[in-house]
């Protein structure tokens, strides 16, 4: 079997880690296939949404240390910094920016431990679903780095500076609770209905109109970025065309709904 298997099902794209005999460690094969499947998501329109999921007990240990070694496009040691750092952002930034660039909804469903690059991952992601056996960890500091490709980034970002602290200088984990109550993970869901419930959760994201989750996504991220003046215009500015175009169909849709 690969080490991921791509599947696409009812506008879901889905890429599945399959490599628990190695705690789904993350290699250069593993991240090929959820490249294309990024790429797909972005270029495709019959594709909705990308959910990403693992076998096993772990969602992944990290990032495959020996593979990456081997097919690294420079020599760690004798390259300079600006080389180093060149590719360094190839393999993973510029997928991960990807993931968070495409307007429409990446998934991610955490089954059990997802430490170092699958936090990164995570992060990159816009819903993060966990089983209630879910724990997180950025073990880089054992190795003497920082974690490097979101880990410290987009985890401060998302869960504030203390949290990112607790994981990236501590080095302690956190388990799905209290991952939840920092602001990394948005719901959890126990293990025996576990894949049922983040189906169900895709499904009704394609429920949604699509270009106004393209337009949402792109709205918070500047926000986020912006003061409370200058966000408020961001809203505005998106939502005047959305607001003046013919709604009537989706509205009678939710009026619909509401009467059931």
């Amino acid at each position: 079997m690969p080490d991921a298997i791509r599947e696409d099902r009812d506008g879901v794209a889905i890429v599945t880690f399959n490599r628990p005999e190695k705690l789904n460690a993350i290699n250069p094969d593993m991240r090929a296939v959820l490249a294309q499947a990024v790429d797909d998501l972005r270029d495709n329109p019959a594709i909705r949404v990308l959910l990403i999921k693992s076998t096993g007990r772990y969602f992944t240990a990290g990032v495959d240390i020996k593979a990456q070694r081997e097919n690294a496009p420079v020599d760690v040691n004798n390259a300079s910094f600006v080389d180093y750092r060149t590719n360094y952002r190839r393999p993973l930034h510029v997928l991960h920016d990807e993931m968070e660039e495409i307007e429409k909804p990446v998934v991610v469903a955490i089954q059990g431990v997802c430490l170092g690059l699958g936090v990164e991952l995570s992060g990159s992601a816009d819903f993060r679903l966990a089983s209630t056996e879910a724990r997180f960890g950025l073990p880089e500091i054992d190795i003497g780095v920082i974690a490097g490709s979101g880990g410290t980034s987009r985890f401060t970002r998302l869960c504030g500076i203390g949290w990112s602290k607790w994981l990236n200088m501590a080095g302690e984990q956190i388990d799905a609770q209290t991952a939840m109550i920092a602001g990394f993970v948005q719901a959890i869901y126990p293990p025996e209905t576990f894949d049922d419930q983040v189906w169900a959760f895709c499904q009704r994201l394609i429920s949604r109109p699509a270009d106004v989750q393209g337009a949402s996504k792109t709205a918070i991220e500047l926000c986020y970025d912006l003061d409370r003046n200058s966000a408020r215009r961001v809203e505005r500015l998106t939502n005047t065309p959305l607001m003046t175009r013919d709604r009537r169909p989706l509205i009678e849709k939710v009026m619909n709904r509401n009467k059931k």
